[in-house]
């Protein structure tokens, strides 16, 4: 055990074996480098949290004005009716957020994760796009009633104050 302890030391000696040891060093270094650059494939892919996507509140809307229509037409005496959403803001996209505490200030960033193929941002939740105003047509529109009953169920069905509802009889 004794001759192989000497003969170790007798290499780490020689000139050569340490500028071996430094080149591999510096190999290494760089390698460690180069694996810490981000793929393309592999970078961040966020969508903007005020990201504008009109196709997106109009297949909302559409669908909304569907159900809202549906629901008041099931309402004794409404008859047939039509319904139009108001949209006053697009879908918007809330990303999770790490807080770090700074000295004077905080500072935020996403919370990333690695699905396998690409990095993202994690999406908290999607906010739908608002809503401020809906107009109802419908065969029983002239009736008090039958309007009361309309802006309930519309008020509530959308979290939505009754000022911001309009029925209308249909012609």
């Amino acid at each position: 055990m004794q001759e192989l302890a000497d003969r170790i030391r007798e290499l780490v000696k020689k000139p050569l074996f340490l500028k071996a040891s430094a080149l591999l060093g510096v190999i290494m270094i760089v390698i460690i480098l180069i694996s810490d650059i981000p793929d393309k494939d592999k970078t961040v892919k966020e969508r903007p949290a005020n990201e504008i996507s009109f196709e997106s509140a109009d297949i909302y809307a559409a669908g909304t004005e569907e159900r809202i229509c549906s629901m008041i037409s099931d309402i004794e005496g409404v008859g047939k009716a039509r319904v139009m959403l108001t949209i006053t803001s697009t879908e918007e996209y809330v990303y999770a957020e790490i807080q770090k505490a700074g000295s004077s200030q905080s500072e935020n960033s996403y919370m990333i994760i690695d699905n396998g193929q690409q990095k993202e941002a994690l999406l908290k939740k999607i906010n739908n796009p608002a809503i401020s105003g809906v107009l109802v047509v419908c065969e029983g529109g002239d009736d008090p009633r039958v309007c009361e009953q309309v802006y309930i169920a519309v008020s509530t069905a959308l979290n939505i104050p009754t000022n911001k509802i309009y029925v209308a009889e249909m012609k």
